[in-house]
């Protein structure tokens, strides 16, 4: 997203100051008559929420919702913002707890359609696994107290042959094991429309590296 932010970033710290990142969306409008300047002042507070203490910015992620529900185009805008900051692997915003707490509030408000809704429960299941630091979730495979490359593919993605090509000349993996995962085989682990992706697992079965786009 484009951000002119002189202005909104000085809101955005007077707020942050007096408050706490908590109180973002009482000191801010979520007047969507100027969609561009909506739309930055979203991705200003995404990129703030990340950085905030995690309570903070759950907090106010509930104080936007509880504007948003009684808007039937901010809950459409508004969600779908969410969704592009909070859960895609090349957003520096990707964050679980944010994103989880973002879909029970859209199922819990009813504010778009139970169908929208089932997608995005599946995708708050998808971003829990694999996350930096936790076990390493990877179906069939057992560490072996190696440090393991495991490269995330569909059989229907067009560009997953040239991830292959491109892991195998990439340097920084010519000594490193790797595992292959074909997303059909594990269909509740894996997300396919975040592929190709890999993620490195430590030799004590952690994640080292959270998932990173191949290409």
């Amino acid at each position: 997203m484009k951000r002119c932010v002189s202005l909104l970033l000085c809101l955005s710290l007077l707020a942050c100051s007096e408050a706490g990142f908590r109180g973002y969306w009482k000191a801010h409008s979520i007047d969507y008559t100027d969609i561009q300047a909506a739309e930055d002042q979203f991705a200003l507070y995404a990129e703030q929420a990340v950085a905030a203490p995690e309570a903070e910015a759950l907090t106010s992620l509930e104080v936007l919702f509880d504007r948003i529900q009684k808007d039937e185009v901010a809950s459409f805008l508004y969600t779908g913002w969410i969704d592009g900051a909070f859960y895609p692997v090349l957003s520096p915003c990707r964050n679980a707890a944010l994103y989880t707490k973002a879909v029970e509030r859209m199922a819990a408000d009813g504010i778009i359609s139970e169908e929208e809704v089932a997608r995005r429960q599946q995708k708050s299941r998808w971003i829990q696994f694999n996350r930096k630091g936790a076990p390493a979730t990877v179906p069939g495979f057992e560490p072996d107290g190696r440090r393991t490359l495991v490269l995330v593919l569909d059989p229907a993605c067009p560009s997953c042959r040239e991830a292959v090509e491109a892991v195998s000349a990439d340097p920084r993996w010519e000594d490193v094991p790797r595992v292959t995962v074909f997303c059909g085989d594990a269909p509740d682990v894996f997300d396919p429309q975040l592929t190709p992706v890999y993620f490195v697992v430590s030799a004590d079965g952690t994640v080292e590296t959270p998932y990173t786009a191949v290409l």
